[in-house]
């Protein structure tokens, strides 16, 4: 299903305060792949670790998404400034000690 840029603001930060933790314990990215961007790159465990992605209508509105968690919330993240309209999904994890970040 594809949210609104609202929609998933506000379902991420409900997901953060359910699970707890600093936003800066949090990594928050954009993938086309959001998946395996997470378990194969940043090494996240499918079953124990604490994860989430929403897909958005456009890659311009998971850049504004990802931009008010990282530069206003101060959550961790590389901005990601190049996609296609494949690249639409936004996606978190918490960190942990065998995440990358």
């Amino acid at each position: 299903m594809i949210y609104s840029v609202q929609q998933i603001k506000f379902e991420i930060l409900a997901y953060m305060k359910e699970f707890g933790g600093e936003f800066n314990d949090w990594y928050v990215g954009i993938a086309a792949d959001p998946k395996n961007t997470m378990f194969q790159i940043h090494k996240v465990h499918q079953e124990d670790d604490i994860w989430l992605h929403k897909q958005a209508l456009t890659f311009t509105a998971c850049k504004t998404i990802q931009k008010y968690f990282l530069d206003i919330l101060k959550t961790d993240g590389e901005a990601v400034s190049e996609g296609d309209e494949n690249t639409d999904c936004v996606y978190l994890y918490k960190k942990s000690s065998h995440t990358i970040p």
